[in-house]
């Protein structure tokens, strides 16, 4: 398979930027407003019917990172990281060593800069019933970005991720893949296209997230959130924090944050947007660690998310 040569300065690549990131807690309370999105309505996730689909075991690291064993090539028991807040998915520099692979490259933004790459066409890569032929991922160095990425073979990204529709079952800590609708998985080329996003409300105004399973809590972006909610409030003092090596935050915790029925006070992170023509209409990421749910359907041919 030949390579396009072409830079993914467009894809983004949020996952692991934020170590001991905030979660949030929130009191039970009314269901916010509607605004005709399922996502918000908390609808019920799809019974888990392992005979009508694929279960993978997973662990979880650090408390929320969902960690698989997949293959590349003939490399068997690989750990893979399963990242829906990564457009691409990337192998880590060690593996692609070894199979003396052409490269070109590549580069993405995560957060506030653009990382350099470089990408190349995996002959095949395998994770529970899913197996992608001749697919382009990044290449790099993964303990370089992210110290939780140390002993990762993969970034499994939404390129692979939503050829499948799926649920992650915590009590049982097993992933469960849907049957695949009939016909070819659309693929997109727009990143957001494919995304999940979660649409939430503070203090009474819509707020949209990207969902993010490579994130612990919530982590807004400071100018879109001040555009969104011109006179917010906070339930305390705001303080400064450092996320990982460089990226610099602000902690703080907000009033009035409904997410799906429950709504009361949220720990968050604010960091600085991203330019504009970086994740567009997007006001920051949401961990699904924040939603404090028993299992949660990720439907991709919809594009809905769902969770118990």
């Amino acid at each position: 398979m030949k390579l396009t040569g072409h830079h993914f300065s467009h894809q983004f690549l949020i996952l692991l930027a934020a170590c001991g990131a905030a979660g949030g807690s929130l009191a039970q309370g009314p269901p916010p407003r509607s605004e005709g999105q399922a996502i918000e309505r908390q609808p019920e996730a799809p019974p888990l019917d392992s005979a009508a689909g694929s279960e993978l075991p997973f662990r979880l690291s650090e408390g929320y990172l969902i960690l698989v064993e997949g293959a590349i090539g003939s490399r068997t028991h690989l750990r893979f990281l399963l990242d829906t807040g990564a457009s691409m998915s990337i192998v880590d520099s060690k593996i692609a060593d070894g199979m003396k692979l052409h490269r070109e490259p590549a580069e993405s933004f995560n957060f506030d800069r653009n990382l350099a790459w470089d990408q190349a066409s995996i002959p095949e890569v395998r994770f529970g019933p899913i197996t992608a032929v001749d697919t382009v991922m990044l290449v790099g160095p993964l303990a370089k970005y992210s110290e939780f990425a140390c002993n990762v073979d993969a970034i499994i990204g939404l390129d692979l991720l939503r050829q499948r529709n799926f649920t992650v079952d915590y009590a049982v800590k097993k992933i469960i893949f849907h049957p695949a609708a009939s016909g070819p998985p659309r693929f997109r080329d727009e990143p957001l296209a494919s995304s999940l996003t979660l649409l939430i409300q503070i203090q009474g105004h819509p707020v949209r997230l990207i969902v993010d399973t490579g994130f612990q809590g919530i982590l807004l972006f400071e100018e879109r959130l001040f555009d969104r909610v011109p006179e917010l409030k906070t339930a305390r003092d705001v303080t400064r924090v450092r996320l990982g090596e460089r990226l610099h935050a602000k902690a703080a915790t907000l009033r009035g944050v409904a997410i799906g029925p429950s709504i009361g006070d949220a720990s968050v992170l604010l960091a600085k947007a991203p330019p504009p023509e970086i994740l567009p209409g997007i006001d920051g990421v949401a961990g699904i660690a924040a939603l404090k749910a028993r299992s949660i359907h990720f439907n991709f041919s919809e594009t809905t998310l769902s969770w118990e």
